[in-house]
């Protein structure tokens, strides 16, 4: 009994010391962390950095990449903050001679490894949040534009046309990706300093949603559920590729090695030949796997591959002679991407732009449509089917989703080994095939001098940012106030006029009632959320926080003048009366409905128990 008990305090004291040991270990410092500060008196400039990224040209400091304005009307509590803007600091600006490049048919290089130049001018946004529909509105009036005006003007106008909004949209969508895989790799903030996990959400969501025909008309509630769901379909994604790859590697006698890219865990892999390895595993039918790994058996040409660099790397615990094969991307919805072939560097080049040759010849130059040539559509959606399910890698946005991450990775990491990074960045550059890309490390070193103009144009009221800043203010005041049928022939005008006309509030005084309306539509989402469950309200969540939102609403809402929110609210009240099974909950619930429906005294009556929990 006695050396049992010694047996338990042996494995005890071992545990302790073991996580003593581990938590005693100098940690590595995040790579991303998030800085703070004031825009005006009323809003904050809340920025994304990376940690030990600078290069010499960029003076030593850490790279800033993404900026976003949180508007807080200069409130103290967050029920009421909104986040506007979103800055990708290493987005800028292209010349006009790339600009009339990209319209060339056909031509897929890029020209030179710059952009358009800082200046001093105040950046422009990637995205404003305040108005995620403006973007769907002048996608879908290019389009009209392209399909009624330039395409039957002639087949060279068509050709030059199609060519420029491809590239144009095609090099939006990198940006988007490259800030949305920023953001997916940094960690939220319990403070004021970064953004929270549901502001986090919200924007990574906008992001990914801006690259879809309608995203920009889903409502918030809705995107901020959406990034989380993206963020947990990324998980599996990577988790099932992970294990793919890792499978494939065991079959065919390669080496399976996870690289962590400027703090992107788990989304790159290499596999490695071992030198001293000769023949594949005997029966095992190879064919299909190296063609799901998109490469050539490399036990054929293990002659040249003996007379490439090698790399002594450590599996297992044990240091082995191997020569790298490809690089693969884990974040591709269907298989592990290949991103780097080693041995053959026009290989992922040429599929690249047979596919795109594809497209531009037969939208550009035979014109074909998807409403009058829709069979060709078909078949076209048939065959990729077919060869997605054989292993081929068809869809091509979201390969540029993956040329995306892995190119910025690539540019801020300084981890891996330096000879192995050299080669990896040479092999990517043959990827691009957009004349308006500019080199990722020319990016970078002008993203400290768009964070110098953007803080300045932050402390100053005057500024681009303080006027739009106040005039999107008064349109959502607006659209607070108005009916459903004036926010109806809002919209219908501010598309009509192409965004030129907008219903604003009058300038004097919102601030106080626009603060009350945000505070007001947050209660609602968060019992629309409730409801929307259909479990029992005093389970999902804290009885006394949702007895404080109905009591609020109770307070605020019969001052208020919006049916919309008072409808949204009445609704989702009645619905979570019939769900509760707490007597107090259910008569909280009936107070408020009465307030909403003009019973004023009762309300408050009954709002006076609840102000202590304020």
């Amino acid at each position: 009994m006695k050396g049992k008990w010694i047996g338990v305090f042996a494995i005890w004291f071992a545990f302790v010391a073991f996580n003593f040991l581990e938590a005693a270990q100098d940690p590595l410092p995040a790579h991303y962390y998030w800085k703070s500060s004031p825009a005006g008196n009323s809003a904050q400039l809340v920025t994304l950095f990376c940690r030990s990224c600078e290069d010499a040209e960029a003076s030593g400091r850490d790279i800033p990449l993404v900026a976003v304005l949180r508007d807080t009307l200069g409130g103290v509590n967050s029920e009421g903050d909104r986040i506007s803007y979103v800055w990708l600091l290493t987005y800028s600006a292209t010349t006009w001679e790339k600009r009339m490049l990209s319209a060339v048919p056909f031509f897929y290089w890029k020209v030179g490894d710059g952009s358009g130049g800082v200046g001093d001018k105040e950046p422009k946004p990637l995205m404003n949040l305040a108005q995620p529909e403006r973007p769907v509105v002048s996608s879908a009036v290019r389009n009209v534009l392209q399909w009624s005006v330039l395409d039957p003007v002639s087949m060279s106008v068509r050709a030059s046309s199609r060519s420029y909004h491809n590239n144009w949209t095609d090099h939006e969508r990198l940006h988007l990706e490259e800030a949305e895989s920023y953001l997916q790799s940094a960690q939220a903030a319990d403070d004021d300093s970064g953004l929270s996990d549901a502001e986090l959400n919200t924007v990574i969501a906008r992001l990914e949603l801006r690259k879809s025909m309608l995203g920009g008309f889903v409502n918030a509630s809705r995107a901020e559920k959406f990034g989380e769901e993206a963020n947990l379909e990324q998980e599996r994604i990577r988790a099932r590729n992970w294990e793919l790859l890792r499978q494939c590697a065991d079959k065919t006698g390669l080496l399976f090695e996870p690289i962590d890219l400027a703090g992107a865990k788990n989304q790159y892999a290499v596999l490695w030949y071992p030198i001293e390895r000769s023949a594949p595993p005997d029966g095992i039918a190879l064919g299909p796997i190296w063609k799901l790994l998109n490469l050539k058996d490399p036990y054929e040409e293990r002659a040249r591959l003996q007379r490439a660099t090698v790399y002594e790397r450590t599996f297992d615990g044990q240091a082995a002679q191997v020569v790298p094969l490809g690089v693969y991307s884990l974040t591709y919805p269907k298989m592990p991407l290949l991103v780097i072939d080693f041995r053959d560097g026009g290989h992922l080049r040429w599929h690249e732009l047979t596919q795109r040759a594809i497209n531009e010849t037969t939208s550009g130059l035979i014109g074909v449509s998807h409403f009058t040539n829709w069979y060709y559509f078909i078949g076209a959606d048939i065959y990729d089917f077919y060869a997605a399910r054989r292993g081929a890698a068809t869809n091509l946005q979201e390969r540029l989703n993956c040329y995306s991450k892995f190119r910025v990775a690539l540019a801020l990491d300084k981890s891996e080994d330096p000879s192995l990074l050299t080669a990896m960045r040479q092999r990517v550059r043959s990827l691009a095939v957009n004349p308006l890309e500019a080199a990722t490390q020319h990016e970078m070193q002008a993203a400290l001098q768009r964070y110098d103009l953007l803080e300045a144009a932050a402390a100053n009221e005057n500024s681009k940012m303080a006027m739009r800043l106040n005039k999107d203010r008064r349109a959502e005041l607006a659209r607070f106030e108005a009916h459903k049928g004036e926010q109806v022939r809002g919209d219908i005008l501010h598309v009509a006029t192409f965004g030129l006309y907008t219903q604003r509030a009058a300038d004097a005084g919102f601030s106080a009632r626009l603060e009350e309306y945000r505070e007001v539509d947050y209660y609602v989402r968060f019992l629309d959320g409730l409801a929307a469950a259909g479990t029992r309200p005093e389970v999902a969540y804290d009885s006394a926080r949702i007895r404080f939102a109905l009591v609020q609403l109770s307070v605020l809402l019969p001052d208020l003048k919006t049916s919309a929110l008072r409808e949204r609210a009445s609704h989702s009240i009645e619905k979570l009366r019939g769900l509760s099974a707490d007597a107090d909950l259910r008569a909280e619930c009936t107070v408020a409905l009465d307030s909403l429906s003009g019973t004023r005294a009762s309300s408050l009556e009954g709002a006076g128990k609840m102000e202590t929990l304020r």
